[in-house]
C-alpha cells in the first residue's frame, strides 16, 4: 500500500510540474514496454534528447562525450545561452572552441562552450576534449551529478553489486546514484563499463525527477524488464560482455554464439541451479571475431576472485572456489551436478589446443 501511495504521489506531482507535456515523440526501437520508454520519451518531448533521422533512438548504443554534453546543456540552459555562446569566438575568428579538437563549426561546438564556461567539463591533460570518446559509467555519473549541483555527502557502504572501493575517485558518484535509486539497485555496475544512450537518459530523467519533486529517492512506476545477459570478470579485463544461449546438442550453433561474446549452457542464473558459461581461448584461423581469445588467460583466475553477471535486470556475484583441467573426452563432467547452485566457466586448453578443458567454479554470494 505504501508503494502505491508513493507512486500516486509522484504521478500527481509530475502532472503539476509538466501540465503541458504531450508524449507525441516516439521511436520505433523504444516500444511502450521498453525499460527506458518513459525516460526517453519524456526527455524527447522536452527537446533534451533526440533520435536519429530514421526514427530510431538506439537505446543500446554507446554515447560519446559530445552527445552527453549536448543532453546536459539542453537540460540545464535555455536556447539563448546555447545559440549565443559562440559569438565571441566568431568575432575573433577562432577556429575551434576551447579545445583544439572541437572545431567552431561542429554541431556540438556551442554545447561544449556552455559546458566549459559553467564548469561541467574540463577536458584532458593534453588540453583536448575527445568528443568522439564513448563514456563509461564513472565518467557519466560524474558529469551528470556535478552538472546538476548535487551534494555528494553520502556515506560509503560496501556493496557487492558496485565495483568500488572507499578511496576510488568515482565512489561518491556511485554511492549517490545508488542511494537515490538513479541506477538499478538490483544490478551490478563496473565503473569502466560503457554507458548506453538509454542508461544515460534514464539517469538524467531520474535525477531531474528527484530534484523537482523533492522525493528522498526515485521511485519507478514499475520494475524494469529485459533479456539482458552480461558478464564481468575484472581479472581478465572482461567488462559487461554479452552472454548468449547455446544449444548443447548443436556444436555449430555453440560456436556461432561465440562470435558475439561468451556462450551459455544449462540453467540461467535466476534458476538457482548450475550455470555453465564458455568461450574461446584461441579461435580458428578463419575466425575474425574479437572474442576468439577472450578466455586465453583464464588460468590467471584464483580462488576468491569474483565473477559478476547481470541477467534480466538483476545482478549475481560468484566467488571462485575451485579450478580444474580435464581431458576433452571427459567434458561431460562440467555439466554434472546440475542441481548445484554454482557457476562453471570453461574454455579449451591449453591455448591453441583442444586436448583439455580449463574449468573454474564459482559459488554465489549474497
Amino acid at each position: 500500500m505504501k508503494a502505491i501511495i508513493r507512486f500516486i504521489t509522484i504521478a500527481v506531482v509530475l502532472s503539476l510540474l509538466f501540465p503541458n507535456v504531450s508524449f507525441a515523440k516516439s521511436y520505433s526501437d523504444v516500444p511502450y514496454a521498453h525499460k527506458y520508454n518513459e525516460s526517453i520519451n519524456t526527455l524527447s518531448n522536452q527537446n533534451i534528447i533526440n533520435g536519429y533521422e530514421n526514427g530510431e533512438f538506439h537505446p543500446e548504443g554507446n554515447i560519446n562525450r559530445a552527445e552527453a554534453v549536448k543532453i546536459l546543456v539542453e537540460a540545464l540552459y535555455d536556447d539563448n545561452a546555447i545559440n549565443n555562446s559562440l559569438d565571441w569566438h566568431k568575432k575573433l575568428n577562432h577556429k575551434y572552441v576551447m579545445f583544439p579538437d572541437v572545431g567552431i563549426n561542429e554541431w556540438y561546438g556551442s554545447y561544449v562552450e556552455v559546458a566549459y564556461q559553467n564548469n561541467i567539463i574540463q577536458g584532458f591533460s593534453d588540453n583536448t576534449f575527445k568528443p568522439s570518446n564513448n563514456l563509461n559509467f564513472a565518467e557519466a555519473l560524474k558529469i551528470i551529478l556535478e552538472s546538476h549541483g548535487v551534494n555528494l555527502n553520502v556515506d560509503y557502504q560496501e556493496n557487492p553489486l558496485l565495483y568500488i572501493n572507499r578511496s576510488d575517485w568515482y565512489t561518491p558518484y556511485f554511492s549517490y546514484a545508488y542511494e537515490y535509486n538513479l541506477i538499478n539497485q538490483n544490478k551490478f555496475y563496473h565503473p569502466a563499463q560503457l554507458i548506453t544512450r538509454g542508461e544515460f537518459a534514464e539517469i538524467v530523467y531520474r535525477l531531474q525527477t528527484v530534484q523537482e519533486t523533492g522525493l528522498p529517492e526515485f521511485v519507478a512506476s514499475s520494475l524494469p524488464t529485459s533479456d539482458e545477459y552480461k558478464i564481468t570478470i575484472p581479472e581478465l579485463d572482461i567488462i559487461n560482455l554479452n552472454v548468449n544461449f547455446a544449444d548443447p546438442d548443436d556444436e555449430r550453433a555453440a560456436l556461432d554464439v561465440l562470435k558475439y561474446g561468451l556462450g551459455h549452457y544449462l540453467y540461467p542464473p535466476d534458476n538457482g541451479k548450475k550455470t555453465v558459461v564458455f568461450g574461446h581461448s584461441s579461435g580458428y584461423s578463419w575466425d575474425n571475431s574479437p572474442y576468439k581469445t577472450i578466455l586465453r588467460q583464464i588460468d590467471n583466475l584464483s580462488n576468491g576472485d569474483k565473477i559478476y553477471i547481470n541477467y534480466k535486470e538483476k545482478g549475481y556475484v560468484y566467488e571462485i572456489f575451485s579450478s580444474d583441467i580435464i581431458p576433452a573426452t571427459e567434458d561431460y563432467r562440467i555439466v554434472e551436478n546440475q542441481l548445484n547452485n554454482e557457476l562453471a566457466l570453461y574454455t579449451c586448453w591449453p591455448p591453441d589446443r583442444i586436448d583439455y578443458r580449463y574449468v573454474v567454479y564459482g559459488k554465489p554470494i549474497s
